[in-house]
C-alpha cells in the first residue's frame, strides 16, 4: 500500500527566530526512502540560496525561491523518476548527489510536465542517496507533491535509429522513453540549426505511408514535454525533414506536417523530450486537410522564402499568410532613414510575427525568434510594430518576414501591412474597392503577381459570372477616378487596350467563370486565368516597358447591359 507522509512545515511559525523548520535547509533535510509520494508546503519556507556547488549554477538551477529539502535514499537499483507532478504551483527541482550541505548539484529541471518539474536518473543502485531541493519558479511557493518511482533497468527496443519500430498508415502508437537513452541522432545537417537537437531520451519509429497525401504527425496526449523530428528515408541514413517542439495542441506536446507524401514513402520518426524530459507518450499519425486551402493567394504570392521576396514600397496592403507560406518582402532603407512597419491582425485567429533582416542575413526559419534581426515583432497580442533607423552610413537592402507563429492554434490569417520609410516599391492597389457590379461583388486585381513568362501576371477575381472583359494600361492613374457607366475609370490618357484588336500577345480578352475568376480566351495566360503582360505596350501609348518604369492597370468588363471596372494596380518593373 502506498503511504503519504506529510511534512509539518507550518510548525516553523512556532519556532524561535534562530531555529530552522524541519526540511527548510540542507542541514535539516527530511529523510525519505524508496518509491512513494510525499506532500510538502513551501509557503512558510525560507529561501536557502543553496546551490550544491558550481555544477548547476549556469543553467537555471538557481533562483528556486522558498525551498524545502528531502534526503532521499534509493532502496533498489534501476532508473528512477523523481518529479513534482501534482503540485499546485510552478515548481523548480534540484537534485544533489550526496548528503546534506556537502551534496553536489547533479540534476535540475524547471518544466517537466506542464509547469511541474521532474528528472529521470538512470544507473542508480540501492543505497545511493540524493539531497532533493524543492522550490518554485520566480519565487513562487505553495503546496506540492514529490513523487519517486522506479522504472526498473534495461532499455527499450526502439531506442536507436537502427532499431526503429516499423509502423504504417494512420493510427496511434504508444511509447515510453523513461528507460530510453539519448541517441544524439540528428538526421544530417538539415535541421540542426533550429532546435531539432537535444531531444533527450528518444524512441524511433519507421513509418511508411499507405497512401499519397498530406499527413499530420503529433504527440498530442503525451504525459510530458515532447519534441518531435521526422527524417526522410530509412534508419540511420534518413535525413531530417521537419521538426517541432511545442505544437498548437497544448500541454507542451509536438506537431508537424508532411506534405506531398507518396504511397510507399518512408520516414524515420524520432520522439524525444525537451530539456531531457521523458515519459509515457503517444505518436499520432493522420491525414492532414489544409485548413487554409480556400485562402486566395494575395497580390505578392508566391513570396514565401528569403530567395523570392516581393519588392514593396510605402503603402498599405491587404494580405494573408499561412504556416506553410510565410511572406517575404524586399525594400531599401536610405542612409539615415527610418522605416516603420505595422502588421495589423487579430491574434485570436492566428498569431503573426514580423522580423526585419539585412538582406544578406535573411532567415527562412520561422522558429528563429528575434536572433539576427534589425527589428523584431514577437508578441502574443494583436498587431506587431517595428521601427528601425539606418545608421550604417549607406543605404541598406532589407527583407521583411511576416509569418504565422508555429505554435499558435490557427493556421492562417489575414493582415494589413502598413509600411513607411521604404520608398516606392512593388505593386499597390488604387481605387479599391471598385464599384459593386450586378453580381454583388467588386472586381479586383489583388491576386496579381510577378509570375508567368511575361513581365507580370494580372489576375482579376470577384467579377460577375459569364461577363467578358480585357485589361487597360496607362502611365498615370487617379484616385478617385471618373465615373464611366457603372464603374470608375482610374487611368489617365493615353490609355492602352489589351483588346482583341491589338492582336497577338497584346490580346487579354477573357470571361469571368462561375467563381468570378477571369479566364483567358486569348491563350495569353500561362495558368489559364488572367493575363501575362508582355514587354511590348499596345498603341497608344506604344513602346516597351523598361526597368524602373511604373505602369498602372485596370480591367474593363461588361456588366449586364452596361460596363464596369475593377480596382487598379500599380507595378514598378
Amino acid at each position: 500500500m502506498r503511504t503519504t507522509p506529510f511534512l509539518l512545515v507550518p510548525a516553523a511559525l512556532f519556532m524561535s527566530a534562530g531555529a530552522l523548520a524541519q526540511g527548510d535547509d540542507c542541514s535539516v533535510a527530511t529523510a525519505i526512502t524508496g518509491a512513494s509520494t510525499w506532500a510538502f508546503d513551501t509557503t512558510a519556507a525560507t529561501t536557502s540560496g543553496f546551490s550544491g556547488g558550481s555544477a548547476c549554477t549556469n543553467a537555471g538551477s538557481l533562483g528556486v525561491g522558498p525551498d524545502q529539502f528531502m534526503q532521499w535514499t534509493a532502496d533498489a537499483a534501476g532508473t528512477w523518476q523523481i518529479d513534482l507532478i501534482g503540485s499546485v504551483y510552478d515548481t523548480k527541482l534540484n537534485i544533489h548527489t550526496g548528503t546534506g550541505c556537502t551534496a553536489t548539484c547533479t540534476y535540475y529541471n524547471d518544466d517537466f510536465s506542464g509547469l511541474q518539474s521532474g528528472v529521470i536518473i538512470a544507473g542508480i543502485v540501492a543505497g545511493d542517496t540524493f539531497l532533493i531541493q524543492l522550490g518554485g519558479f520566480g519565487g513562487q511557493a505553495g503546496l506540492g507533491t514529490l513523487n519517486t518511482s522506479n522504472a526498473g533497468s534495461g532499455g527499450i527496443g526502439n531506442d536507436d535509429c537502427s532499431t526503429a519500430t516499423a509502423i504504417g498508415g494512420v493510427g496511434n502508437w504508444t511509447y515510453d522513453t523513461i528507460l530510453a537513452t539519448t541517441s544524439g541522432f540528428a538526421g544530417g545537417s538539415g535541421c540542426t540549426d533550429a532546435g531539432s537537437l537535444d531531444l533527450g531520451n528518444d524512441a524511433f519509429f519507421q513509418w511508411t505511408a499507405s497512401a499519397a497525401g498530406d499527413y499530420l504527425i503529433d504527440t498530442c496526449g503525451s504525459g510530458y514535454d515532447t519534441k518531435l523530428n521526422a527524417h526522410s528515408g530509412t534508419g540511420c541514413a534518413a535525413t531530417c525533414t521537419a521538426y517541432n517542439d511545442d505544437g498548437p495542441c497544448g500541454a507542451f506536446n509536438s506537431e508537424l506536417n508532411l506534405t506531398g507524401v507518396n504511397a510507399g514513402d518512408t520516414f524515420l520518426i524520432q520522439c524525444g523530450g525537451w530539456g531531457g524530459a521523458s515519459g509515457a507518450g503517444v505518436l499520432n499519425i493522420g491525414t492532414f486537410v489544409d485548413p487554409c486551402a480556400g485562402q486566395v493567394p494575395d497580390m505578392f504570392a508566391p513570396n514565401h522564402s528569403c530567395a523570392a521576396p516581393a519588392a514593396i514600397g510605402d503603402g498599405t496592403y491587404s494580405l494573408n499568410t499561412a504556416k506553410t507560406e510565410p511572406d517575404f518582402f524586399s525594400f531599401t532603407v536610405a542612409d539615415g532613414g527610418t522605416v516603420t512597419i505595422d502588421a495589423l491582425f487579430i491574434s485570436a485567429t492566428a498569431d503573426l510575427d514580423a522580423m526585419l533582416y539585412e538582406a544578406g542575413f535573411c532567415n527562412d526559419d520561422q522558429n528563429s525568434g528575434c536572433g539576427g534581426t534589425l527589428a523584431c515583432g514577437f508578441s502574443a497580442s494583436d498587431n506587431e510594430n517595428l521601427i528601425w533607423t539606418n545608421t550604417t552610413g549607406a543605404d541598406m537592402d532589407c527583407i521583411l518576414r511576416v509569418h504565422v507563429w508555429p505554435n499558435t492554434a490557427g493556421d492562417c490569417n489575414d493582415y494589413d501591412l502598413v509600411l513607411t520609410g521604404a520608398g516606392p516599391g512593388g505593386p499597390s492597389l488604387f481605387c479599391s474597392p471598385a464599384n459593386v457590379h450586378s453580381g454583388g461583388g467588386s472586381a479586383t486585381l489583388a491576386t496579381s503577381s510577378v509570375s508567368g513568362p511575361g513581365l507580370y501576371h494580372l489576375e482579376a477575381t470577384d467579377g460577375p459570372a459569364d461577363q467578358f472583359g480585357y485589361f487597360l494600361v496607362a502611365a498615370a492613374s487617379m484616385d478617385p477616378g471618373v465615373s464611366v457607366s457603372q464603374g470608375q475609370l482610374c487611368l489617365t490618357a493615353p490609355i492602352g487596350r489589351y483588346s482583341p484588336a491589338a492582336g497577338g500577345t497584346l490580346n487579354s480578352i477573357g470571361r469571368f467563370d462561375a467563381a468570378g475568376v477571369m479566364q483567358s480566351l486569348s491563350g495569353n495566360s500561362s495558368v489559364g486565368s488572367g493575363y501575362d503582360v508582355p514587354a511590348i505596350l499596345p498603341s497608344p501609348p506604344g513602346g516597351v516597358i523598361v526597368i524602373g518604369a511604373t505602369w498602372h492597370y485596370q480591367l474593363w468588363y461588361r456588366d449586364g447591359t452596361a460596363s464596369n471596372f475593377s480596382d487598379g494596380i500599380s507595378v514598378t518593373f
